[in-house]
C-alpha cells in the first residue's frame, strides 16, 4: 500500500492557509512534495471566496466589526465561512491514482469522506446541482458534484483546481451551525431577513446536529484518516512541512513551530 503525508497545520490566518495550499499543490507538480492530506482550522474565522468568484453578499464592514476576515481561494466555487469547521485538503495527482476527470476526482475523494461519515454512524451522500435560491453566490446555500448533504441539507462544500497533472482539492466540515453568523454578515438582497433564515435553515446543517452531539476534532480526523485510507487505498504517515513549502507559502520558523503546538 502506498504511503502519503498526513499534515495537521492547526488554525492559522485565512491567507496563510490558502498560502499553503497553494505551496503545497506547486510543489507537488513539480515533483517536490508528496502526495498529503491536511487538516487545518482558520484563527481569525474567515470566509473564502471563489477564485473567480465576482459577485457576493457579504456586509464587509459587519465582517470587519465581527474580526471576520476576507479572502479568495485558489479553487472555484462560491463563497464559504470558515468558522465552527474543519478544512481539510488532498494534495495529489494521476501518477498517484487521482482521476483526470474533475467529476471522477471529486467522486474518488468524497468517497473517502462518505466513508469516513459511516465511521461516525451515519450515511450521507453527494449532492445535486440546485440553482433554485438567489444566494447562489454562498456555497452552501446549494449543492452540487464535490458536495455532501445529510437528508438534502449541506454540511460539506468542496472545490478544486489543478496545475499540470497535480490537484488541489479542499472543503469545509461544518461541526456547530453557522447560521447566525452568516445572518450577521449577508445582505439579504431582495428577500426579507425571515425568508433568508428559513433559507439557511432549510439548506444547511452541521454535523453535531447530525450527530445529536459535539464532535471532537481528533475523532473526526481519525475518521476522516480510516475513510480516505479506505477509498484511496493508501496510509497515511503523520508529518511536517519541508523547509521549501515553508518557504513558498511564507510561514516563518516561529508560526510553524506555534502552528505544529496548536494542533496537537
Amino acid at each position: 500500500m502506498n504511503s502519503w503525508r498526513l499534515l495537521d497545520t492547526g488554525a492559522l490566518p485565512g491567507s496563510l492557509n490558502m498560502a499553503v495550499d497553494e505551496a503545497l499543490l506547486r510543489l507537488h507538480a513539480r515533483g517536490e512534495s508528496p502526495p498529503t492530506l491536511r487538516f487545518t482550522q482558520w484563527q481569525p474565522p474567515a470566509v473564502s471566496l471563489g477564485y473567480f468568484q465576482k459577485r457576493h453578499s457579504l456586509d464587509l464592514e459587519a465582517c470587519r466589526h465581527l474580526g471576520i476576515d476576507v479572502v479568495r481561494r485558489p479553487t472555484g466555487g462560491r463563497a464559504v465561512l470558515h468558522q465552527h469547521d474543519l478544512t481539510y485538503s488532498v494534495i495529489a495527482g494521476t501518477r498517484e491514482g487521482i482521476p483526470a476527470s474533475l467529476v471522477s476526482a471529486y467522486r474518488l475523494i468524497c468517497e473517502g469522506l462518505l466513508a469516513a461519515f459511516r465511521v461516525l454512524g451515519f450515511d450521507a451522500e453527494l449532492g445535486h446541482e440546485d440553482t433554485r435560491f438567489p444566494q447562489a453566490d454562498v456555497c452552501f446555500m446549494r449543492s452540487a458534484v464535490g458536495d455532501i448533504v445529510y437528508q438534502g441539507k449541506k454540511f460539506v462544500g468542496s472545490a478544486q483546481t489543478w496545475q499540470s497533472s497535480s490537484l488541489l482539492q479542499h472543503g469545509s466540515i461544518v461541526l456547530g451551525t453557522q447560521n447566525r453568523t452568516w445572518m450577521a454578515i449577508l445582505t439579504p438582497g431582495t428577500t426579507s431577513r425571515e425568508e433568508l433564515h428559513a433559507r439557511l435553515n432549510s439548506k444547511t446543517i452541521s454535523l453535531s446536529e447530525i450527530l445529536g452531539r459535539e464532535i471532537q476534532l481528533e475523532e473526526l480526523k481519525a475518521a476522516i484518516r480510516a475513510g480516505m485510507s479506505q477509498a484511496l487505498r493508501v496510509e497515511f504517515q503523520a508529518g511536517e512541512m519541508n523547509r521549501e513549502e515553508r518557504a513558498l507559502a511564507g510561514i516563518s520558523t516561529t508560526q510553524a513551530e506555534v502552528a505544529f503546538l496548536s494542533a496537537k
